[in-house]
Protein backbone atom coordinates (compact mmCIF):
# COMPACT_ATOMS: atom_id res chain seq x y z
CA UNK A 1 0.00 0.00 0.00
CA UNK A 2 3.06 2.50 0.25
CA UNK A 3 3.58 1.95 -3.66
CA UNK A 4 1.35 5.12 -4.77
CA UNK A 5 3.13 7.39 -2.41
CA UNK A 6 6.76 5.59 -3.23
CA UNK A 7 6.03 5.54 -7.30
CA UNK A 8 4.66 9.31 -6.92
CA UNK A 9 7.57 10.86 -5.29
CA UNK A 10 9.66 9.16 -8.16
CA UNK A 11 7.67 11.30 -10.24
CA UNK A 12 8.38 14.12 -8.97
CA UNK A 13 12.24 13.71 -8.55
CA UNK A 14 12.48 12.32 -11.81
CA UNK A 15 15.32 14.16 -13.69
CA UNK A 16 17.10 14.00 -10.16
CA UNK A 17 16.89 9.70 -10.03
CA UNK A 18 17.76 9.31 -13.95
CA UNK A 19 20.98 11.98 -13.66
CA UNK A 20 23.53 9.34 -14.36
CA UNK A 21 21.60 7.67 -16.41
CA UNK A 22 21.05 10.37 -18.88
CA UNK A 23 24.86 11.79 -18.15
CA UNK A 24 26.30 8.49 -19.69
CA UNK A 25 24.42 9.17 -23.28
CA UNK A 26 25.07 12.97 -23.19
CA UNK A 27 29.18 11.83 -22.66
CA UNK A 28 28.93 8.24 -24.78
CA UNK A 29 27.57 7.21 -27.97
CA UNK A 30 25.10 4.22 -26.75
CA UNK A 31 23.73 1.86 -29.38
CA UNK A 32 23.07 -1.07 -26.63
CA UNK A 33 22.13 -1.90 -23.40
CA UNK A 34 22.51 -4.64 -21.35
CA UNK A 35 20.62 -4.93 -17.99
CA UNK A 36 22.03 -7.11 -15.43
CA UNK A 37 20.58 -8.57 -12.49
CA UNK A 38 19.47 -11.37 -10.44
CA UNK A 39 16.12 -12.02 -8.71
CA UNK A 40 13.76 -9.56 -8.53
CA UNK A 41 16.19 -7.27 -10.27
CA UNK A 42 16.16 -9.23 -13.48
CA UNK A 43 12.38 -9.60 -13.60
CA UNK A 44 12.15 -5.77 -13.42
CA UNK A 45 14.64 -5.26 -15.90
CA UNK A 46 12.58 -7.56 -18.37
CA UNK A 47 9.51 -5.60 -17.72
CA UNK A 48 11.12 -2.56 -18.58
CA UNK A 49 13.36 -3.56 -21.62
CA UNK A 50 10.68 -3.37 -24.45
CA UNK A 51 9.34 -0.20 -23.18
CA UNK A 52 13.15 1.21 -22.62
CA UNK A 53 14.10 -0.23 -26.91
CA UNK A 54 11.12 1.48 -28.18
CA UNK A 55 11.67 5.10 -26.23
CA UNK A 56 15.88 4.88 -27.06
CA UNK A 57 15.60 3.54 -30.63
CA UNK A 58 18.34 1.17 -29.53
CA UNK A 59 18.75 -3.10 -28.50
CA UNK A 60 17.95 -3.94 -24.87
CA UNK A 61 19.08 -6.97 -23.58
CA UNK A 62 18.23 -8.53 -20.75
CA UNK A 63 20.98 -11.30 -18.81
CA UNK A 64 21.38 -12.97 -15.39
CA UNK A 65 24.50 -11.21 -13.81
CA UNK A 66 26.10 -14.23 -13.53
CA UNK A 67 25.65 -14.90 -17.33
CA UNK A 68 26.90 -11.50 -18.36
CA UNK A 69 30.44 -12.36 -16.11
CA UNK A 70 30.91 -15.78 -17.09
CA UNK A 71 30.02 -16.24 -20.69
CA UNK A 72 28.89 -13.32 -22.60
CA UNK A 73 31.20 -12.21 -25.21
CA UNK A 74 29.39 -10.19 -28.45
CA UNK A 75 30.34 -6.93 -26.46
CA UNK A 76 31.29 -3.06 -28.08
CA UNK A 77 32.65 -0.31 -26.97
CA UNK A 78 28.98 1.68 -27.77
CA UNK A 79 27.19 -0.84 -24.96
CA UNK A 80 26.41 0.20 -21.97
CA UNK A 81 26.38 -2.25 -18.58
CA UNK A 82 23.55 -1.76 -15.91
CA UNK A 83 24.18 -3.71 -12.84
CA UNK A 84 21.08 -4.11 -10.97
CA UNK A 85 21.17 -4.80 -7.38
CA UNK A 86 18.36 -3.36 -4.84
CA UNK A 87 20.11 -4.67 -1.95
CA UNK A 88 23.13 -3.28 -3.30
CA UNK A 89 24.99 -6.61 -1.81
CA UNK A 90 25.07 -8.99 -4.77
CA UNK A 91 28.16 -9.91 -5.57
CA UNK A 92 26.67 -11.36 -8.88
CA UNK A 93 25.94 -7.54 -10.22
CA UNK A 94 29.38 -6.14 -9.14
CA UNK A 95 30.93 -8.69 -10.94
CA UNK A 96 29.15 -7.72 -13.77
CA UNK A 97 30.14 -3.88 -13.76
CA UNK A 98 33.58 -5.28 -12.55
CA UNK A 99 33.70 -7.21 -16.00
CA UNK A 100 32.68 -3.89 -17.97
CA UNK A 101 34.64 -1.64 -16.84
CA UNK A 102 38.14 -4.70 -17.92
CA UNK A 103 36.07 -4.29 -21.31
CA UNK A 104 36.04 -0.76 -21.13
CA UNK A 105 32.81 -0.28 -21.22
CA UNK A 106 30.44 2.71 -19.04
CA UNK A 107 28.54 0.98 -16.75
CA UNK A 108 25.87 2.23 -13.77
CA UNK A 109 24.71 0.63 -10.92
CA UNK A 110 21.25 0.78 -9.87
CA UNK A 111 20.27 0.24 -6.22
CA UNK A 112 18.15 1.19 -3.41
CA UNK A 113 21.43 1.58 -1.28
CA UNK A 114 23.11 4.73 -1.10
CA UNK A 115 26.88 3.84 -0.30
CA UNK A 116 26.11 0.21 -0.73
CA UNK A 117 28.81 -2.44 -2.08
CA UNK A 118 27.60 -2.31 -5.69
CA UNK A 119 28.11 1.83 -5.86
CA UNK A 120 31.79 1.30 -5.04
CA UNK A 121 32.48 -0.72 -7.84
CA UNK A 122 31.13 2.29 -10.69
CA UNK A 123 31.01 6.15 -11.15
CA UNK A 124 27.78 6.41 -12.18
CA UNK A 125 24.72 5.41 -9.62
CA UNK A 126 20.78 5.37 -9.92
CA UNK A 127 19.41 5.60 -6.89
CA UNK A 128 15.61 4.06 -6.85
CA UNK A 129 14.11 5.68 -3.13
CA UNK A 130 11.58 2.21 -2.40
CA UNK A 131 12.81 2.63 1.33
CA UNK A 132 13.00 -0.70 3.80
CA UNK A 133 10.65 -3.73 2.92
CA UNK A 134 9.61 -4.70 6.37
CA UNK A 135 7.58 -7.54 5.15
CA UNK A 136 10.97 -9.28 4.22
CA UNK A 137 10.02 -9.62 0.12
CA UNK A 138 10.40 -7.25 -2.23
CA UNK A 139 7.29 -5.50 -3.43
CA UNK A 140 8.04 -1.32 -3.62
CA UNK A 141 11.02 -2.19 -4.63
CA UNK A 142 9.96 -4.21 -7.67
CA UNK A 143 7.91 -1.77 -9.01
CA UNK A 144 9.78 1.11 -7.81
CA UNK A 145 13.00 -0.20 -10.29
CA UNK A 146 10.70 -1.13 -13.44
CA UNK A 147 9.15 2.53 -12.70
CA UNK A 148 13.21 3.37 -12.24
CA UNK A 149 14.02 2.43 -15.75
CA UNK A 150 11.11 3.87 -17.14
CA UNK A 151 12.17 7.17 -16.12
CA UNK A 152 15.41 6.64 -17.40
CA UNK A 153 14.42 5.92 -20.54
CA UNK A 154 12.10 9.00 -20.44
CA UNK A 155 14.47 11.40 -19.54
CA UNK A 156 17.14 10.18 -21.73
CA UNK A 157 15.07 10.30 -25.39
CA UNK A 158 13.57 14.00 -23.96
CA UNK A 159 17.62 14.99 -23.67
CA UNK A 160 18.37 13.44 -26.52
CA UNK A 161 15.36 14.28 -28.78
CA UNK A 162 14.02 11.61 -29.51
CA UNK A 163 10.66 12.60 -28.05
CA UNK A 164 8.61 15.58 -28.64
CA UNK A 165 7.33 17.42 -25.25
CA UNK A 166 3.89 16.69 -26.14
CA UNK A 167 4.76 12.60 -26.47
CA UNK A 168 7.21 13.16 -23.08
CA UNK A 169 4.27 14.73 -21.06
CA UNK A 170 1.73 12.28 -21.92
CA UNK A 171 4.15 9.16 -21.46
CA UNK A 172 4.21 10.91 -17.44
CA UNK A 173 0.37 11.81 -17.41
CA UNK A 174 -0.10 7.93 -18.34
CA UNK A 175 2.25 7.10 -15.37
CA UNK A 176 0.56 8.94 -12.97
CA UNK A 177 -3.14 7.24 -14.07
CA UNK A 178 -1.27 4.08 -13.80
CA UNK A 179 0.00 4.70 -10.10
CA UNK A 180 -3.36 5.64 -8.76
CA UNK A 181 -4.95 2.33 -10.28
CA UNK A 182 -3.01 0.53 -7.71
CA UNK A 183 -5.07 1.12 -4.40
CA UNK A 184 -8.06 -0.27 -6.50
CA UNK A 185 -5.72 -3.36 -7.53
CA UNK A 186 -4.79 -4.42 -3.94
CA UNK A 187 -8.90 -3.96 -2.78
CA UNK A 188 -10.12 -6.02 -6.01
CA UNK A 189 -7.10 -8.63 -5.14
CA UNK A 190 -7.89 -8.85 -1.42
CA UNK A 191 -11.55 -9.05 -2.07
CA UNK A 192 -11.19 -11.82 -4.26
CA UNK A 193 -9.05 -13.66 -1.98
CA UNK A 194 -11.49 -13.59 0.33
CA UNK A 195 -13.74 -15.50 -1.93
CA UNK A 196 -11.14 -18.11 -2.87
CA UNK A 197 -9.03 -18.78 0.48
CA UNK A 198 -10.05 -21.97 1.33
CA UNK A 199 -9.42 -23.37 -2.79
CA UNK A 200 -5.80 -21.47 -2.82
CA UNK A 201 -4.53 -22.96 0.44
CA UNK A 202 -5.41 -26.53 -1.32
CA UNK A 203 -2.44 -25.96 -4.03
CA UNK A 204 0.32 -27.86 -3.91
CA UNK A 205 2.02 -26.54 -7.00
CA UNK A 206 1.17 -23.55 -8.78
CA UNK A 207 1.66 -22.10 -12.88
CA UNK A 208 1.88 -18.76 -13.82
CA UNK A 209 1.88 -17.64 -17.34
CA UNK A 210 2.35 -14.58 -18.96
CA UNK A 211 3.29 -12.22 -22.26
CA UNK A 212 5.53 -9.21 -23.86
CA UNK A 213 6.55 -7.07 -21.28
CA UNK A 214 4.42 -8.98 -18.55
CA UNK A 215 6.40 -11.99 -18.97
CA UNK A 216 8.28 -10.28 -16.37
CA UNK A 217 5.59 -9.82 -13.98
CA UNK A 218 5.16 -13.61 -14.30
CA UNK A 219 8.17 -14.19 -13.20
CA UNK A 220 8.18 -11.66 -10.48
CA UNK A 221 5.32 -13.34 -9.43
CA UNK A 222 6.39 -16.91 -9.45
CA UNK A 223 9.35 -15.94 -7.75
CA UNK A 224 7.24 -14.67 -5.17
CA UNK A 225 5.21 -17.28 -4.63
CA UNK A 226 8.40 -19.61 -4.32
CA UNK A 227 9.67 -17.17 -1.27
CA UNK A 228 6.80 -16.63 0.78
CA UNK A 229 4.69 -19.92 0.20
CA UNK A 230 7.72 -22.00 -0.39
CA UNK A 231 5.55 -24.42 -2.64
CA UNK A 232 6.76 -25.77 -6.28
CA UNK A 233 5.80 -22.93 -9.11
CA UNK A 234 6.62 -22.71 -12.40
CA UNK A 235 6.59 -19.99 -15.37
CA UNK A 236 6.88 -19.92 -18.63
CA UNK A 237 5.80 -16.80 -21.20
CA UNK A 238 2.21 -17.79 -23.25
CA UNK A 239 3.59 -19.21 -26.53
CA UNK A 240 6.08 -21.44 -24.45
CA UNK A 241 3.74 -23.02 -21.96
CA UNK A 242 1.92 -24.66 -25.15
CA UNK A 243 4.89 -26.32 -26.63
CA UNK A 244 5.26 -28.97 -24.03
CA UNK A 245 4.28 -27.97 -20.45
CA UNK A 246 0.83 -27.82 -21.19
CA UNK A 247 0.92 -31.95 -21.01
CA UNK A 248 1.53 -31.21 -17.36
CA UNK A 249 -1.96 -30.02 -16.80
CA UNK A 250 -4.75 -32.24 -14.71
CA UNK A 251 -7.72 -31.35 -12.19
CA UNK A 252 -5.36 -30.69 -9.51
CA UNK A 253 -3.57 -28.05 -11.69
CA UNK A 254 -3.46 -24.36 -10.55
CA UNK A 255 -2.93 -21.72 -12.98
CA UNK A 256 -2.83 -17.50 -12.97
CA UNK A 257 -3.06 -16.00 -16.37
CA UNK A 258 -1.79 -12.81 -17.09
CA UNK A 259 -3.96 -10.88 -19.72
CA UNK A 260 -3.21 -7.27 -20.16
CA UNK A 261 -4.09 -5.62 -23.61
CA UNK A 262 -1.94 -6.20 -26.30
CA UNK A 263 -0.93 -8.07 -29.48
CA UNK A 264 -1.15 -12.13 -27.08
CA UNK A 265 -4.64 -11.09 -25.02
CA UNK A 266 -6.87 -13.13 -27.29
CA UNK A 267 -4.69 -16.09 -27.65
CA UNK A 268 -4.51 -16.01 -23.53
CA UNK A 269 -8.25 -15.35 -23.41
CA UNK A 270 -8.68 -18.69 -25.29
CA UNK A 271 -5.83 -20.60 -23.57
CA UNK A 272 -7.73 -20.04 -20.42
CA UNK A 273 -10.85 -20.79 -21.59
CA UNK A 274 -9.67 -24.43 -23.26
CA UNK A 275 -7.73 -24.96 -19.36
CA UNK A 276 -10.95 -24.14 -17.66
CA UNK A 277 -12.35 -27.38 -18.76
CA UNK A 278 -9.39 -29.25 -17.30
CA UNK A 279 -9.37 -27.56 -14.11
CA UNK A 280 -11.58 -25.80 -11.74
CA UNK A 281 -8.44 -23.91 -10.54
CA UNK A 282 -7.47 -21.80 -13.78
CA UNK A 283 -7.76 -17.77 -13.21
CA UNK A 284 -6.55 -14.91 -15.53
CA UNK A 285 -5.75 -11.77 -13.72
CA UNK A 286 -7.17 -9.12 -16.39
CA UNK A 287 -8.79 -5.85 -16.79
CA UNK A 288 -12.28 -5.95 -14.98
CA UNK A 289 -14.92 -6.35 -18.25
CA UNK A 290 -17.66 -6.34 -16.60
CA UNK A 291 -18.99 -9.62 -16.85
CA UNK A 292 -19.06 -10.39 -13.05
CA UNK A 293 -16.86 -13.68 -13.41
CA UNK A 294 -15.55 -13.69 -10.02
CA UNK A 295 -13.48 -16.91 -11.54
CA UNK A 296 -10.66 -13.90 -12.40
CA UNK A 297 -8.96 -11.13 -10.44
CA UNK A 298 -10.58 -8.30 -12.80
CA UNK A 299 -9.65 -4.80 -12.05
CA UNK A 300 -10.65 -1.54 -13.50
CA UNK A 301 -6.63 -0.66 -14.62
CA UNK A 302 -5.27 2.18 -16.17
CA UNK A 303 -4.24 -0.17 -18.63
CA UNK A 304 -1.57 1.62 -21.03
CA UNK A 305 0.40 -0.84 -22.70
CA UNK A 306 3.73 0.23 -21.82
CA UNK A 307 3.14 0.64 -18.24
CA UNK A 308 1.02 -2.53 -17.54
CA UNK A 309 3.60 -4.17 -15.54
CA UNK A 310 3.37 -1.24 -12.49
CA UNK A 311 -0.22 -2.22 -12.40
CA UNK A 312 -0.62 -6.00 -12.92
CA UNK A 313 1.73 -7.29 -10.62
CA UNK A 314 0.08 -5.59 -7.31
CA UNK A 315 -2.74 -8.18 -7.24
CA UNK A 316 -0.20 -11.28 -7.15
CA UNK A 317 1.40 -9.52 -4.64
CA UNK A 318 -1.39 -9.40 -2.58
CA UNK A 319 -2.23 -13.13 -3.14
CA UNK A 320 1.30 -14.50 -2.14
CA UNK A 321 1.30 -11.95 1.05
CA UNK A 322 -2.41 -13.33 1.44
CA UNK A 323 -1.51 -17.11 1.23
CA UNK A 324 1.74 -17.36 2.81
CA UNK A 325 0.30 -15.73 5.87
CA UNK A 326 -2.64 -18.15 5.87
CA UNK A 327 0.19 -20.61 5.91
CA UNK A 328 1.92 -19.49 8.69
CA UNK A 329 4.83 -18.80 6.99
CA UNK A 330 7.10 -16.06 8.86
CA UNK A 331 8.36 -13.75 5.55
CA UNK A 332 10.75 -11.96 8.22
CA UNK A 333 12.40 -14.94 8.68
CA UNK A 334 15.20 -16.16 6.19
CA UNK A 335 14.95 -20.10 5.81
CA UNK A 336 18.25 -20.53 5.14
CA UNK A 337 20.37 -17.76 6.76
CA UNK A 338 23.73 -19.26 6.29
CA UNK A 339 22.72 -19.52 2.66
CA UNK A 340 24.63 -16.28 1.27
CA UNK A 341 28.04 -16.43 2.98
CA UNK A 342 28.00 -20.04 2.20
CA UNK A 343 27.87 -19.71 -1.91
CA UNK A 344 29.16 -16.07 -1.51
CA UNK A 345 26.09 -14.45 -3.26
CA UNK A 346 25.11 -11.72 -1.24
CA UNK A 347 28.20 -9.50 0.74
CA UNK A 348 27.01 -8.81 4.31
CA UNK A 349 28.21 -5.55 5.86
CA UNK A 350 29.84 -6.26 9.53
Amino acid sequence: MEQPIVLTRMLDHSKQITRDFVDIFSRNKISRIILAGSGSSYNAAYSAKYFMQKILRIQVDVQTAHSFTNYENVIDTETLVVGISQSGESTAAVNSIMKAIECGLPTIAVTSEEGSYITEHTHHVMIVPSGDEEAGATTKGYTATVLAFYLAALETARHLNLLKEEEYRSCYNSLTTTIESIPRAIKKADEWYEKNREELLQAKTLIVSGYGNNYGTALEAGLKFLETSRFPVSVYELEEFMHGPYNAIDESSYIFFIVPRGASKERALRLNEYFSTKTNHSYMVTQDDGSGDERNVSVSFHEDEDFTPIEYIVPLQVLFFRLAKDKQVDMKTVRYPDFHSFMNSKRRFE
